[in-house]
């Protein structure tokens, strides 16, 4: 093999191992991102629960306040610990979330009810 071969077939050996490190370390960045999303997405999803156990208490104010009692204070927490905060996705998740309490009350007031007509007959 003379010099040129031997150079040639360096260069697209290097060439492609080159190729190969970029696609990982940009394939390894976009996804460091999305996982830095997603916990994020996690921690406020979490703090949004226990505001809305928090509102549940507050017996003498509308729905509309509690979801604005909710919104705010996760906006605070966001704020606190430097998330990025979408309020329109935090909105559906509070919705969404008070849809499934909802549901899951009107089965636990039926079956208690079905008890308590059970126990009536008894």
């Amino acid at each position: 093999m003379n010099e040129v071969e031997i150079f040639i077939s360096l260069a697209g050996t290097i060439l492609g191992l080159l190729i190969t490190i970029i696609t990982f370390i940009v394939k390894l960045v976009r996804s460091s991102k999305s996982k830095k999303g997603l916990e994020q997405t996690i921690r406020i999803s979490n703090a949004v629960l226990s505001f809305i156990r928090d509102a549940e208490n507050f017996t003498h104010y509308s729905g509309i306040e509690k979801k604005e009692y909710v919104m705010t204070k996760a906006n605070q927490f966001a704020i606190e610990n430097k998330i990025v905060f979408n309020q329109n996705q935090v909105s559906e998740k509070v919705e969404e979330l008070v849809a499934l309490t909802k549901q899951v009350n009107c089965k636990k007031n039926s079956s208690e009810k079905a008890v308590e007509l059970k126990n009536s007959w008894l």
